[in-house]
């Protein structure tokens, strides 16, 4: 059985609530989250039901790295943006106009952060750097 859990950004307290995966854990989280989700316009992020290499979980909104050769690559994590049939959207990896399957990376993958706390991850010129 797939897991299902969300998280939330707290801005105020900069850190995430995140939700148990039960049915009433589940409630209660969306029951206690929703002033951040409607007052602070800050958006439900949904857990991927994978794991990166050191077995953390991977949700929508994290920041990830992927060694490729002697370069390191970062990409954001989001729902939708890879989508092979348009029938089924998946969770992807997305930078500079490149986007791939979430799933075809998830074991080489490495959570180094998330868009809130660490978007200067996300600059352009951060997007593929060399490893010395």
């Amino acid at each position: 059985m797939n897991t299902i859990a969300f998280r939330i950004w707290d801005k105020e307290q900069n850190k995430f609530w995140h939700s148990g995966s039960t049915p009433s854990m589940l409630k209660s989280f969306f029951e206690n989250t929703a002033v951040l989700n409607t007052r602070d316009e800050m958006p439900y992020q949904q857990y991927t039901g994978l794991s990166d290499k050191k077995g953390v979980w991977i949700y929508e909104g994290d920041i990830v790295k992927r060694k490729v050769y002697d370069e390191e690559e970062f990409f954001e994590v989001k729902f939708g943006e890879q989508n092979y049939n348009d029938i089924d959207p998946a969770f992807g990896l997305d930078y500079i106009g490149f986007s791939a399957e979430l799933l075809e990376y998830d074991k080489e993958l490495e959570i180094i952060g998330n868009i809130y706390s660490d978007s200067h991850l996300l600059n352009p010129e951060k997007k593929i750097k060399k490893i010395k």
